[in-house]
């Protein structure tokens, strides 16, 4: 007799690891892709911020879905449809064909790491339950260091679809694992979904990237890309208004009131811009700028995610000597400094320099993210802590696609300047080492927000504090269990809000 105990937390971490090294994989990949397509690089950036924009706008509705037709089949068809997805990449020979693709994967992903630990809190005994969360945890910790190498030594040996299509056994294995082992669910009655909500929402947030998307690349006229950030802004405006008229809206913005949650989500959204853009723009600078091969340039962009496990125990003793405020003030100052000079560093003269930098950039950021998250939750009453744990994740995964893009476009930008190589008109060194300039400005940008924060800010959490509020029991329901979210660097501490819960 199988223990089912056992072997559902290894489907769940091997389903949840599919998708975090394949958010990772592509970006030493898009080169071979463009030329394949024959479009230009940057291109191809679309590629990535459709698949994060699926992943944000379907996150607030996994619980509901999960509710209403069951965690198990939910869980079953997220994996047939990212293994969908994955084969429409795979056989994509368009732009547009590939963004379709990545779209349907970003919906599979969206209910793969949420309703997956809804599935472990339902099926495993409470005894094992810590043991099976930090199996399905490593994924997203591995997944930033595999995902570069790995796709870059398919593509220098092999064919850039195949990064696609190894998810093909995985997800086949899944399925057919998944259909054997996973227990059905009790009937369970979902709350109201706000419909007309979600519709503002998800219409106006891809609108709003599109335009970014499209601005100044030559997709499509300046007044089409000043249509769709116009339309964008308009839905997202009807949707604050519905949201204030509304009892429960599919993001409540009235957790903005609380100090510590505004200030830490609206911070880390222009901190994580800088960071997401440098997930993409590295690999690109490696390879377009320097020559350097896709496995080169995949091994030499996981410096930062070493950068950022190797920080993880250091983090709590910063935060216990300098609080919260003043560590979140200093290391975003520290990170946006660590991204500037990293165009300068002339790699293709000192590979150790970019390593350096970019492990330094690891070593920051780690510190960052886990102050910030860890903050994000300090205040905010247990009532709420899942809606602010779907606000969080939707905000987070915006960020790095807003990043993305923003990148791309200013190294376009500075390309159209005449920063270009000779020839061939691929942008020249200078215009990525410009772009991580002003990338790193953006970064720190985030410093406002946080030194806005009171100098007690999240004191419950540090020794000496005031005395916790008890924690309320985890209750088996896909509000409780905290959202997918991708990061290109490991944030190592996500765990934090759960203990609080």
């Amino acid at each position: 007799m199988v223990d089912r105990s056992r072997v559902i937390p290894l489907l769940v971490a091997c389903a949840i690891g599919m998708e975090m090294i394949d958010a990772t994989v592509i970006a030493t990949a898009l080169p071979a892709i463009a030329a394949d397509f024959g479009v230009q690089p940057l291109t191809l950036a679309v590629a990535v911020t459709s698949y994060m924009l699926s992943l944000a706008v379907f996150i607030p509705i996994s619980g509901w879905v999960a509710d209403k037709f069951g965690a198990r089949n939910v869980f079953q068809v997220a994996i047939l449809l990212f293994l969908a997805g994955s084969i429409g990449c795979a056989f994509s020979d368009s732009v547009w064909e590939l963004v379709l693709a990545r779209i349907v994967q970003g919906i599979g992903g969206s209910m793969t790491t949420p309703v997956g630990r809804l599935v472990l809190v339902r099926t495993v005994p409470k005894d094992r339950l810590v043991d099976a969360m930090a199996l399905v945890a490593v994924p997203a910790l591995v997944g930033p260091l595999v995902g570069p190498p790995l796709g870059g030594f398919i593509v220098e040996h092999f064919n850039w679809r195949w990064i696609f299509g190894i998810n093909v056994p995985i997800g086949i294995l899944g399925l057919a694992l998944g259909a054997w082992i996973l227990p059905r669910d009790d009937e369970r009655t979902p709350s109201k979904f706000d419909v007309a909500g979600f519709a503002f929402m998800a219409a106006g947030l891809w609108l709003l990237m599109a335009g970014l998307d499209t601005a100044g690349k030559g997709f499509v006229g300046w007044y089409v890309t000043a249509g769709m950030l116009a339309g964008g802004g308009v839905l997202l405006w009807l949707y604050v208004g519905h949201a204030r008229r509304t009892a429960a809206p599919v993001l409540d913005l009235k957790l903005l009131a609380v100090p510590t949650f505004s200030s830490t989500v609206l911070g880390g959204f222009v901190s994580r811009c800088g960071i997401g853009s440098l997930s993409v723009l590295t690999p690109l600078m490696l390879q377009v700028g320097y020559g350097f091969s896709p496995l080169t340039a995949g091994v030499l962009s996981i410096s930062a995610a070493l950068g950022a496990m190797g920080a993880k125990s250091a983090v709590k003793g910063i935060v216990r000597k300098w609080g919260f405020r003043r560590t979140l003030v200093v290391f975003s100052v520290a990170t946006g400094l660590s991204i500037m000079p990293m165009g300068f560093s002339r790699p293709d003269l000192f590979p150790l320099g970019i390593v350096v930098l970019l492990l330094i950039s690891g070593i920051t950021r780690s510190v960052l993210f886990t102050a910030m998250q860890t903050l994000t939750y300090a205040d905010v009453d247990e009532a709420h802590t899942s809606q602010a744990t779907s606000f969080a994740s939707v905000a987070q995964q915006l960020s790095l696609a807003a990043g993305v893009a923003a990148g791309t476009v200013i190294v376009h930008v500075f390309a159209e300047l005449g920063l270009q190589q000779p020839g061939s008109g691929l942008p020249a060194p200078m215009a990525f080492a410009f772009a991580l300039v002003v990338v790193g400005f953006l970064s720190m940008g985030s410093v406002f927000s946080f030194a806005a924060l009171p100098k007690s800010a999240g004191e419950n959490y540090l020794p000496g504090g005031p005395k916790k509020r008890p924690a309320a029991p985890v209750a088996p329901s896909l509000n409780a269990i905290e959202g997918s979210v991708v990061e290109l660097e490991p944030d190592p501490d996500r765990s934090v809000a759960a203990r609080k819960r």
